[in-house]
């Protein structure tokens, strides 16, 4: 009897011990030491600045619940190198990795809702001249990973209210170009371009406005709308 009062003893206190905690996998916990321990790419670029000639490890946040990404760069070889975006997930598992080809320097990626839709997206530097980049356009799918949409280059990228994603580029010190564009079948497909100069043409008058003259623009869309705001003149 003396047993079997010891041995349901035993089961309740078996019963009543907290469950020892389950301690994260090694590859986890390294991955998280390694994020912990890497720069955010606007903290290194505050550090060397841009146009570089290498980028070393640093990582854009996208947010909590969000995978980790990583950007790196191989050095400039006679004016080429590879830029890499890695995203990895909480173990360090790679999710994906988008590697592009920068000229001249490097310029840090960064994230931003270009198109308007509420999740981020990925801008790459390729080039960067005296006032405009070019960059390759990394747009976040619905499966939580990125595609390629094509190239925009200019000073200011981002999205219209009416839903476009407008780049605005100089072409000299007082005469820019805008490009109106929209993402078809996973590209981006130009809808209007626009011209504006803020100083008048030989015999013109003195502008109060700049001037906005329609030079592209895709088979069935108004042109009218795309020179009725006044623009604003890029940085």
């Amino acid at each position: 009897m003396k047993s079997g009062i010891a041995g349901l003893a035993f089961v309740m206190a078996a019963a009543c011990t907290p469950a020892a905690e389950v301690a994260p996998a090694a590859d986890e916990t390294a991955a998280a030491a390694t994020e912990a321990a890497t720069p955010t790419c606007a903290e290194a670029e505050a550090a060397t600045g841009t146009m570089i000639p290498k980028i070393d490890l640093c990582k854009i946040e996208l947010g909590a619940g969000e995978p980790a990404v990583f950007v790196s760069s191989d050095p400039m070889t006679e004016g080429e190198g590879t830029l890499r975006v890695e995203l990895m997930a909480a173990d360090g598992t790679s999710l994906q990795l988008i590697d592009e080809t920068a000229t001249s320097a490097y310029t840090y990626p960064y994230v931003e809702d270009i198109d308007g839709d509420g999740a981020v997206d990925i801008m790459v530097p390729l080039l960067t001249g005296n006032v405009n980049t070019s960059y390759a356009v990394w747009l976040k799918g619905a499966d939580g990973l990125f595609f390629r949409a094509g190239e925009l280059g200019g000073v200011s990228i981002g999205h219209t209210p009416e839903g476009l994603i407008a780049a605005s580029g100089r072409s000299s010190a007082s005469e820019w170009e805008t490009g109106y564009f929209r993402v078809s079948n996973g590209a981006l497909e130009e809808i209007a371009a626009v011209v504006n100069r803020a100083d008048p043409e030989p015999g013109e008058p003195t502008l109060t406005v700049p001037a906005c003259e329609v030079i592209r623009v895709a088979e069935g869309v108004d042109p009218a709308p795309f020179c009725q705001s006044v623009p604003a003149i890029p940085g």
